[in-house]
């Protein structure tokens, strides 16, 4: 495949992303239904391993269990790739713009003391 023909697939995914993004923030909820999910979510990105969520999310505690099981919940739902030893990977690369925030917020609280 050539480089315009993987551009033009890129402009369409993000196109059906943006125009679907409502019903994509339902389906990936049903899974990420606490604010600690959704911190998951947003750092499942193909370079984070899970100890690197475990130390980024930081001051609301959260458990290496908790991470390992919603990893596994997501890999069964065929929304992530989990291979072994590798970082995970979202294969719908969506994150609903409120659940950054979520991130940052902590990331602020961590800063302030």
């Amino acid at each position: 495949m050539g480089n315009e023909e993987l551009e033009e697939l890129q402009r369409i995914t993000r196109i059906l992303t943006f125009a679907h993004s409502d019903s994509l923030e339902r389906v990936i909820s049903k899974y990420a239904s606490t604010d600690k999910r959704k911190m998951i979510w947003v750092l499942i990105d193909g370079i984070n391993m899970p100890q690197d969520m475990i130390d980024k999310i930081g001051k609301i505690k959260i458990k290496q269990r908790t991470v390992y099981d919603f990893l596994e919940v997501l890999e069964q739902a065929k929304l992530i790739e989990n291979p072994k030893r590798k970082p995970p990977k979202r294969l719908v690369d969506f994150i609903p713009a409120s659940w950054i925030e979520l991130l940052k917020d902590k990331s602020t609280e961590r800063k302030k003391t």
